[in-house]
């Protein structure tokens, strides 16, 4: 997801939190990343820049359309994309981050 720059460190951080609630009360969180200010390809919504947080996770199919819902609701939130990995998408993160999801995703 691609939070607005404009909101401050404190706010930032309940999102997060309600997120990771969220995504444990509906299944699990495997890996997450803060990749922080970052300057957006093109403006969004006025803004140059947006916070990036990727979470990595295994949950419920019928959770994902909450999950779209509370993320579309959030005025915070000026960009999120949710993806499924598949194997090859593993073997990506293995290399490019230096993590094993394999054994956590299929347990």
């Amino acid at each position: 997801m691609v939070i607005s720059p404009t909101v401050s460190e404190e706010e930032k951080n309940k999102m997060i939190s309600s997120y990771e609630i969220f995504l444990r009360r509906e299944g699990r969180i495997i890996y997450q990343i803060n990749w922080g200010k970052k300057k957006l390809a093109y403006i969004i919504n006025q803004n140059i820049f947006g916070i990036y947080h990727i979470f990595y996770c295994k949950i419920l199919k019928s959770s994902v359309k909450n999950l779209e819902q509370k993320l579309t609701q959030d005025e915070n939130v000026i960009r999120f994309l949710i993806i499924k990995i598949n194997k090859k998408a593993l073997n990506y993160l293995d290399a490019k981050f230096n993590i094993t999801l394999k054994k956590k995703l299929y347990e």
